[in-house]
């Protein structure tokens, strides 16, 4: 079987192609294409389908896909939806290796479009046909001149080429990143829109871009992964290659998920897996369209700084300011140069400039200021990255802030970044045609600073834990025993049994016994000592404190048999065929730090680890973090340092350091656990799980697990 390359080469540089439904008048779609694929000179073998007509602008027109004269590399099919199934025939009889579908009107257009794309998938998938589409704006490869498109931002006469490969989920927004970025002088390599993803989407072209050896970067404008196990595999091997990817995710703010029984399950919404996803496998998330083009040209041109010190010069203070306090709200550190620097600064600087961090020469540029404050900050080993920030100059006198970064950029040896005003058009463009990373806000290029960072640290973080992630292994002994509590379980496991689930994988539970009857609580009670926690076990009360069928601190047996028939009757009130399973007696836990592990199964993602302060502040604070299966002993370390309150786990204030290693050896037992049992458990809450200090371990008070 062919790779993914091999497959995707007859789509993405095609040596011949058909235009089906093209047209001769330019102010048609089915114009543009032809229009654009002859204005940008393509390279290969060009024919057109149009019953109407024996030629279309110069290129040779057949009335059918079947009267080609030979079986071309890709099809692009620019017709009414209702004609595309006949035309999908005419490829697969002809053996058209690939195809792209511009309708609309298929997989969007209602009950029956949809059973006729479906129908087109299996008959191209039988044939071994790979398509993109339908309902997609096209592809572009830059590099080879080769425009299947109708979107009119190919208009421009020379299209800048570049190293950044783009997928997009939106046809329509492949426009305004080309037209944008052209204005800057950047270039794509590839512009990919994936439409409807009957077949082909954004992780199938991910690997592609990922051997293409003329991108560096892959930039993706995403609504929502369709396979997400070729998506992690690709994004594991862009960190093992160092290659990045960014996306620009839309749907922060969509309701993710429908609350479940677990606080997982209410706190885990599609964007916060999408968030935990990017973090855990290096993948940069952007905020702005012009984030995506912007950032990802840095990425192309510089490798990450070693450290989060930067160094500013500036002939704008205010600009500067800006800048600097987007970087610091991203991490970033602004340290003092050396006292050398100052020193050597002194010399050449006025006394009215700024020698600390930022330097500002302010007019004293105009005597060389600007260029030597350079080179000091670029040889001065407090730094690990430097910006220059030229203001309204840049647009008047270039000479003044502009041409002193060119001059001294290509002897920089480490990152070095510029900033200058919007208006100056050809400041940027000169920028860019010398390879130096530029950008048009301050605020824009304080956090593409941050995301360059953040990335270099994540390729440190993959080298660290690339062979430490845990395997799946449902034949574990201790699936085995865990499964023995799941057979006969309904949807929702009690207390009880949720523990005996977490115990089969070798997570500390409280010491407990389920009675029957008073009797069997009482010597049940004896066996652990007093005093002791009563709980009322039932899969139909998930959350006991609210139906008050919970007493804690019970110091005697007149309390427990007083507290025994008073909990049971409060169980019944609460639902009248309530089915209870008896009454928990359990050791009262001595005082900690209590923390909530939860997991949730998504259903494109599968398991997703929750890690945060537990008891009561896990809804009030929201002070959570996130990981996906499998886990790493790092993942677990990153999981746990995240949260605001891991403050608490590092001793606070004097108080003793908690057992952090505990913590992560129970989350990765947690994400063993999810893997191993796969659908039988679809969510899971430790709630409270406390932890004592160092070497002194953890232990669950209270679980429940969601069949």
């Amino acid at each position: 079987m062919k790779s993914i390359y091999e497959q995707l080469r007859y789509l993405l540089s095609p040596k011949s192609a058909v235009i089906v439904g093209a047209s001769a008048d330019y102010s048609k779609f089915t114009g543009r294409t032809v229009k654009y694929v002859l204005k940008h000179r393509y390279p290969g073998k060009l024919y057109a389908v149009n019953p109407a007509r024996t030629e279309v602008s110069g290129i040779p027109c057949f009335s059918s896909v079947k009267d080609l004269p030979e079986a071309v590399d890709t099809a692009f099919i620019q017709i009414a939806a209702k004609g595309v199934p006949g035309v999908i025939e005419q490829c697969i009889e002809k053996k058209i290796k690939s195809i792209i579908i511009h309708a609309a009107g298929l997989g969007e257009g209602g009950e029956e479009g949809k059973k006729t794309q479906d129908r087109i998938k299996a008959q191209t998938r039988e044939a071994g046909i790979r398509v993109v589409g339908p309902n997609c704006a096209g592809i572009v490869n830059m590099t080879e001149s080769i425009i299947l498109s109708p979107v009119i931002c190919y208009e421009i006469d020379d299209i800048p080429k570049g190293r950044i490969g783009l997928i997009s989920q939106s046809g329509g927004l492949t426009g305004a990143y080309v037209s944008r970025a052209a204005d800057r002088g950047i270039g794509f390599s590839y512009v990919i829109s994936t439409g409807n993803e009957m077949d082909l989407g954004v992780s199938e072209f991910a690997q592609y871009l990922l051997q293409d050896k003329n991108t560096d970067a892959i930039a993706i404008f995403l609504e929502a992964l369709r396979d997400v196990e070729i998506f992690r595999e690709v994004a594991v091997e862009a960190l093992k290659i160092g290659k990045p990817i960014l996306v620009l995710k839309v749907g922060r703010t969509a309701v993710g998920a429908k609350a479940a029984a677990s606080h997982t399950g209410a706190l885990t919404g599609d964007d916060t897996i999408y968030d935990a996803f990017f973090k855990q496998y290096g993948i940069t998330r952007v905020e702005t369209l012009e984030d995506l083009f912007e950032v990802s040209a840095l990425f192309c041109k510089t490798k990450p700084p070693t450290g989060r010190n930067v160094g500013v010069i500036t002939t704008t203070g205010g600009g500067a300011t800006i800048m600097v306090e987007a970087a610091a709200q991203a991490g970033l550190q602004f340290p003092l140069p050396s006292e050398s620097s100052i020193a050597l600064a002194t010399e050449f600087l006025p006394s009215f400039a700024a020698k600390s961090n930022p330097m500002d020469v302010t007019m004293s540029g105009t005597g060389g200021g600007f260029k030597k404050g350079l080179e000091v900050l670029l040889k001065d080993d407090t730094f690990d990255m430097i910006v220059g920030v030229v203001g309204t100059s840049s647009q008047f006198a270039p000479e003044l802030g502009v041409q002193p970064i060119v001059d001294v950029y290509k002897d920089a040896k480490k990152p070095l970044v510029a900033f200058c005003n919007p208006n100056a058009a050809e400041a940027l463009r000169l920028f860019e045609k010398n390879g130096i990373p530029s950008f048009r806000t301050p605020e824009s290029c304080g956090r593409s600073l941050g995301y360059l960072v953040k990335y270099g640290e994540a390729l440190e973080s993959y080298n660290r834990k690339k062979d430490q992630r845990q395997t799946t292994n449902p034949a574990s002994s201790s699936a085995k025993e865990a499964k023995k509590f799941l057979v006969n379980a309904g949807r929702i496991l009690n207390e009880y049994d949720s523990k005996l689930v977490l115990s089969a994988y070798g997570i500390s539970v409280t010491k407990e016994k389920l009675a029957g009857n008073v009797e069997d609580a009482k010597n049940a009670a004896k066996e652990i000592g007093y005093p002791i926690a009563m709980k009322v076990m039932s899969a139909d009360i998930p959350h006991k404190t609210e139906a008050g069928v919970i007493k804690l601190g019970v110091q005697s047996e007149k309390e427990l048999e007083a507290f025994y028939g008073e909990i049971l009757e409060k169980a019944k009130k609460f639902k009248a065929d309530v089915k209870i399973d008896g009454v928990l007696i359990q050791e009262m836990a001595e005082k900690g730090v209590e923390l909530i592990i939860g997991m949730k199964r998504d259903a494109g993602f599968g398991p997703v680890i929750m890690f945060g302060l537990g008891g009561i502040f896990v809804e009030v604070f929201k002070d959570v973090s996130f990981r996906i299966p499998p886990l790493s002993l790092p993942d677990a370390q990153e999981m746990i340092a995240e949260i605001k309150g891991s403050k608490l786990l590092q001793g606070y204030r004097g108080a003793e350091k908690m057992d952090v290693d505990a913590i992560a050896s129970a989350l990765m037992s947690v994400a063993s656990l999810s893997l191993d049992l796969g659908k039988e458990i679809q969510e899971l809450d430790i709630n409270p799980l406390i932890v004592y200090p160092r070497r002194k371990g953890i232990k669950v008070v209270d679980a429940l697990v969601c069949r």
